[in-house]
């Protein structure tokens, strides 16, 4: 039970680390878009084909930015960085690729994913959970959660939202350098669980690059706007790396300011050390999906081998499972060999007809990195759960009745 309402704890702060983060994102992001609008008047940009090219160089020094900002101090352009920097249409753009993309998670992830672990807080109580007598008035919650994740509009526009957003060379230059980010953030906290995280992010950006370029075993396209059993599940995956992200970032923030506060002060290792944990279990949480939609994503859309020729020509030959075994451990002992078949009346009982890694295996390696970085998160939900069965809250009235 302790672990489910660590999973419930743990899922409540990463939404709230995703909505705060929106909310400061456009409390940023308004004041810029009305000095961008200035700064169109000005230079008598009003028709949408003048704004349209407008944004277009907008978002070519936004990029040059970004390009800029990687290379080493002593090699860069600190002349053209500083003014590019500088720049509130530079700025405007770039939060505004962010913007284009947390607005539309944060309503589909905090509201949809939200009303699933209420639905789990409240089976934690039985039938209780269900009555006005129930601490902390779950059953109330649980049905305006309902209520949330349908007047923030249907989950399919926010789907469709992120499908186009996110493939926006701009976001995908932001999303770059967030997997550097966490990289960082790992060899500074390492039991944040950030490692796992990145690791995530980068498989879900081969992914994304894979399925635009890839064509399912029909030879149709597959990341397209009318195929939403590819790209919605991919905009899913990225709502759970983006509420673990700001969940760490909270964290890093807690840890270096919050002495600070007088309130934190005094018990601040504690707060750091519990909070921690709840990272690392959700970044956990969130890894295990990711890997687990980009791999039915990846693989899902192939043709499954079937005994005829093309079959028996897909098994594998002498001396190629020894090489994929030091990539794939395992797979000698379930992947059939063209001796195994040979015979064809007596087939081999293993894995049925040969599953082929041809141009997978990086993927393979990715998927496979992200497991092992899932070391210690379970000892990290142990850990929470003590923590947990320690706090005593004050019973109070929240919500009104």
């Amino acid at each position: 039970m302790l672990h489910r309402l660590v999973d419930v704890w743990t899922a409540g702060e990463a939404a709230a680390s995703l909505g705060f983060a929106a909310a400061r994102l456009f409390d940023w992001l308004d004041p810029l878009e009305r000095e961008k609008d200035e700064i169109f008047a000005e230079r008598g940009i009003r028709t949408g084909r003048d704004k349209l090219k407008a944004f277009r160089q907008m978002e070519k020094d936004a990029l040059e930015y970004l390009s800029l900002l990687e290379q080493p101090e002593g090699e860069r352009d600190e002349v053209r960085l500083q003014a590019l920097a500088e720049d509130p249409l530079v700025r405007f753009i770039l939060l505004d690729a962010e913007a284009n993309v947390l607005c539309p998670a944060c309503k589909l992830w905090n509201t949809g994913h939200g009303a699933n672990v209420m639905r789990e807080a409240v089976s934690l109580m039985g039938g209780y959970g269900i009555t006005e007598d129930c601490p902390g008035f779950l059953g109330q919650k649980w049905m305006d959660a309902q209520l949330e994740a349908t007047y923030e509009g249907p989950e399919a526009v926010q789907r469709r939202q992120l499908s186009v957003t996110m493939t926006s060379p701009l976001f995908l230059a932001l999303f770059r350098r967030w997997i550097r980010e966490m990289r960082r953030t790992a060899s500074r906290r390492p039991g944040t669980g950030a490692c796992g995280l990145a690791s995530a992010m980068e498989l879900w950006l081969w992914t994304l690059e894979h399925l635009q370029e890839a064509r399912d075993a029909e030879g149709a396209v597959l990341y397209r706007g009318q195929r939403q059993g590819v790209t919605f599940p991919l905009a899913d995956a990225l709502c759970w790396l983006l509420a673990s992200r700001f969940q760490v970032l909270d964290l890093v923030e807690l840890a270096e300011r919050g002495r600070a506060n007088p309130v934190l002060a005094e018990g601040l290792d504690g707060f750091v050390n519990g909070f921690t944990d709840l990272c690392h279990v959700h970044a956990a949480a969130a890894s295990g999906e990711v890997g687990r939609i980009c791999a039915e994503l990846v693989y899902g859309y192939n043709r499954h081998p079937a005994w005829d020729d093309a079959g028996f020509a897909a098994c594998y030959r002498p001396g190629e499972l020894e090489v994929l075994e030091g990539l794939i451990p395992g797979i000698s002992g379930t992947a059939p060999t063209f001796a195994d078949v040979a015979d064809e009346t007596e087939l081999p009982v293993k894995a049925g007809p040969c599953v082929r890694f041809d141009g997978y295996e990086e993927f393979a390696r990715r998927r496979m990195k992200i497991d092992g970085c899932l070391t210690g998160s379970r000892l990290a939900k142990d850990r929470a759960a003590m923590a947990l069965s320690q706090v005593m809250i004050p019973e109070a009235l929240d919500y009104p009745v």
